[in-house]
C-alpha cells in the first residue's frame, strides 16, 4: 500500500451513512475542496494483511479474518495463490478475501502497473485464481504438480469482490464468490443487492453459494452501532464490516465497547 501527500486521484467513497440516521449520509471526515482524502499515518498500523491475519488467528480459535480490500490487479496470481494457501493452512481456513481494483492511480504508477486496465485484469485474475486452486490453468490445462503449495484445494477462502458500481456487481456475481459493497446506506444496499441477486441467478449461481458483507465507515458511538448493523442484516447482508476510528491508546477499550454494544461478548 502506497500513500501520497497530495494525490490527484480522489477517494471515490466521499460519503458514509450517518450514525444518527443511517439513511442519511455525511462527508468523509477529511474532505478538502469537495475531494475526499484517505488518512494515512504510521500510528494507524497499516501492515500486511496476510501476516496480520496469521498473527491474529494464532491468538484466537474462533475469529475469521478478512482483507478490506486486497488490490488484485497489483498482484501476481501465482504468488497470490500460494500466499492464500499458506494463510488458509496456518489459520485453519479462517480467511475471508475481499478484493478490489483500487482507485489511486499514483499507487499503480509507483508499482509500475497499468491503471487503465485494472478492471479487466482483476476479472481475469479471479478466474485464474479459481483455476490454480483446482489444479488447472486459465485455459483449463492441467498444471504440473507443485504449482501451489501448500495445497489449497477444498480450502479456497470466501472471495468477495468489492465495489458499488455495475462492473463490480457483475464481477462479484459471476466471477467471485460474493460481494463486498462499501458505505452504502441500508436502502441503497438493498437496491444494489437485488441487482446482485439477479445477476447471480442469470449466471446460474445459487445464492447459498455466495457471501455478502456490507462494509461501512463508522464515526459514531458504540450505542449507535446496533441500528446500523441490523439495518444491513435486515436488508439481506450475511455480515457487516464496521471500519472504526482506532488508536493504539484506546484500541482494546473501543473494541470491548463495540463488542458489548453488539452483544458479541460472552
Amino acid at each position: 500500500m502506497v500513500f501520497f501527500d497530495d494525490p490527484e486521484s480522489a477517494y471515490p467513497y466521499r460519503t458514509a451513512p450517518n450514525a444518527d440516521d443511517p439513511e442519511k449520509t455525511h462527508l468523509h471526515n477529511k474532505t478538502e475542496d469537495g475531494k475526499a482524502r484517505v488518512e494515512a499515518a504510521p500510528e494507524q498500523g497499516i501492515i500486511d494483511s496476510f501476516q496480520a491475519a496469521v498473527a491474529m488467528c494464532a491468538a484466537t480459535g474462533r475469529l475469521r479474518i478478512g482483507t478490506s480490500v486486497l488490490l488484485l490487479p497489483l498482484r501476481s496470481v501465482s504468488v497470490l495463490a500460494r500466499e492464500i494457501a499458506t494463510v488458509q493452512e496456518l489459520t485453519g481456513g479462517r480467511l475471508d478475501l475481499g478484493v478490489g481494483v483500487g482507485w489511486l492511480a499514483e499507487e499503480f504508477e509507483a508499482c509500475g502497473v497499468d491503471f487503465a486496465t485494472r478492471g479487466r485484469r482483476a476479472e481475469r485474475y479471479l478466474h485464474e485464481l479459481a483455476g490454480l486452486w483446482n489444479g488447472t490453468g486459465p485455459d483449463g490445462a492441467v498444471l504440473p504438480d507443485g504449482v501451489v503449495l501448500p495445497e489449497g484445494r477444498g480450502r479456497l477462502p470466501r472471495l468477495m469482490y468489492g465495489g458499488n458500481g455495475d462492473a463490480a456487481l457483475r464481477r462479484a456475481a459471476t466471477a467471485a464468490y460474493g460481494w463486498y459493497p462499501w458505505n452504502l446506506t441500508p436502502s441503497d444496499f438493498a437496491a444494489r443487492l437485488e441487482r446482485f441477486h439477479r445477476l447471480a441467478a442469470e449466471a446460474g449461481r445459487a445464492r447459498a453459494d455466495l457471501h455478502v458483507v456490507a462494509g461501512v465507515r463508522f464515526t459514531g458511538t458504540p450505542d449507535q452501532l446496533p441500528q446500523i448493523v441490523n439495518g444491513y442484516l435486515d436488508a439481506g447482508a450475511d455480515g457487516v464490516n464496521v471500519s472504526l476510528r482506532l488508536a493504539p491508546s484506546d484500541y482494546r477499550e473501543v473494541l470491548e465497547a463495540v463488542s458489548g454494544a453488539l452483544g458479541l461478548t460472552r
